[in-house]
């Protein structure tokens, strides 16, 4: 028989050697249940301009673009997270993928930027490593990145790993790569990339487009918890109350609110401040967009809303380059075959555990199309790219239909 330590982590007092992985006979999608140590909030940094923190594609895009965009009535976007791990080089096997999509498009089709779900660079966003690891990257990837930080971009040195750096300010090198002041500055003179910084307002920020909407919050430096404190809230609630009603609305942040992964979980605390705030303003997004947790999970949320019920997906998209990918809790003792209704509101669409990928959302007046791709990860030559999944979803309906 097991002894109490191995089977749970468990030591005199409070010691303990690990945290085992979830499991049983559900699947748990929210980290209520981790009690982990953690870094303490980290302050924000000034705001690149002055509120509500609003960037409009025609700052990103000359106007002829824009225009082609409006007059063909589709926004086509690449969309993925948990990028710049320099251990390895699964996140240029990522950019090759995406960089083979975007070429392979029609002509009024290519996708117009990269909405990167944070956690841009490893471990602690460090800014000698942007060179290397998102520049290089990315220099071969016709399309601009915009993004939201996630945890590791603001996380701070730990004194326990070793030397601390006593320049170092928590979400130094995001703001320096994504709140420019010059966004014609070269990103990284050591490396072939010509790619700029970016002048992005704020570390939470609205992005404008003629078809879209994209609400993007930072929910922090936690590792299984997001915070969002309240200012951070009234300019949320704010934002989807102004957002045009005729136009996809979409919600970013880092921290999923649901996650049936072993390591992460979604965050309980996150969800509140999504659905509260949805409530109190009785404006609903058609789609939330997370990272953290490094795979694909595509999970559906039935609301009450004031039109009667609506369906809401909300997506995992994190199997952008961290070495590690994340497995899904096992269900009696396997992993679970999707769809799979978790409770009466809530259900897991599909996943993709096993490889590394991105999502291409198209975007019109009437739906969200939403491809995920994927291949299993090769040292060397072209990705084996496949479609795992494509989803429909209706503005008007509400409803969302898997694609055959």
């Amino acid at each position: 028989m097991s002894s109490r330590a191995f089977t749970t982590g468990a030591g005199a007092g409070p010691r303990r050697s690990h945290v085992p992985p979830a499991g049983g006979p559900v699947m748990r999608t929210q980290s209520a249940h981790l009690t982990l140590p953690k870094y303490p909030f980290q302050p924000l940094p000034p705001p690149n301009g002055a509120a509500p923190y609003r960037y409009d594609l025609a700052h990103l895009l000359d106007a002829a673009d824009v225009q082609q965009i409006t007059e063909t009535g589709v926004l086509v976007c690449h969309t993925v997270g948990d990028t710049g791990d320099y251990r390895g080089r699964q996140q240029d096997f990522v950019a090759a993928m995406m960089t083979a999509d975007a070429g392979g498009l029609p002509a009024d089709r290519k996708p117009a930027f990269l909405y990167h779900l944070g956690d841009v660079i490893y471990f602690a966003g460090d800014i000698d490593k942007y060179g290397d690891n998102f520049y290089e990257t990315y220099k071969d990837y016709p399309v601009f990145i915009v993004a939201i930080p996630g945890n590791h971009d603001c996380q701070p040195d730990d004194p326990q790993d070793g030397p601390v750096d006593p320049t170092k300010v928590p979400l130094d090198g995001w703001v320096q790569n994504f709140m420019s002041k010059d966004p014609g500055q070269v990103g990284s003179l050591k490396t072939s990339s010509m790619r700029t910084q970016l002048d992005l307002p704020n570390v939470f920020w609205t992005f404008t487009t003629p078809l879209a909407t994209f609400i993007g919050l930072f929910s922090n430096v936690g590792e299984i918890e997001g915070e969002i404190h309240q200012d951070q809230i009234d300019w949320f609630q704010g934002e989807l109350a102004a957002a045009d009603p005729d136009l996809a609305l979409i919600v970013t942040v880092h921290h999923p609110p649901y996650s049936g992964d072993t390591e992460h979980s979604g965050s309980s605390a996150v969800h509140q401040v999504l659905f509260d705030s949805f409530a109190a303003v009785g404006r609903y997004p058609h789609l939330v967009l997370s990272g953290h947790v490094h795979n694909y999970q595509r999970f559906t949320t039935d609301v009450a809303g004031p039109n009667g019920t609506m369906r809401i997906p909300c997506i995992v998209a994190g199997a952008g380059g961290y070495t590690n990918l994340g497995k899904l809790q096992k269900v009696k003792g396997a992993y679970p075959i999707a769809p799979l209704q978790l409770d009466a509101g809530l259900r897991l669409e599909s996943y993709d555990q096993d490889n590394f990928g991105f999502l291409r959302l198209e975007i019109s007046k009437t739906q969200i199309v939403g491809t995920y791709i994927s291949a299993p990860y090769e040292v060397s030559g072209a990705p084996a790219s496949k479609i795992v999944e494509s989803f429909a979803i209706d503005l008007a309906g509400r409803t969302v239909q898997t694609l055959p």
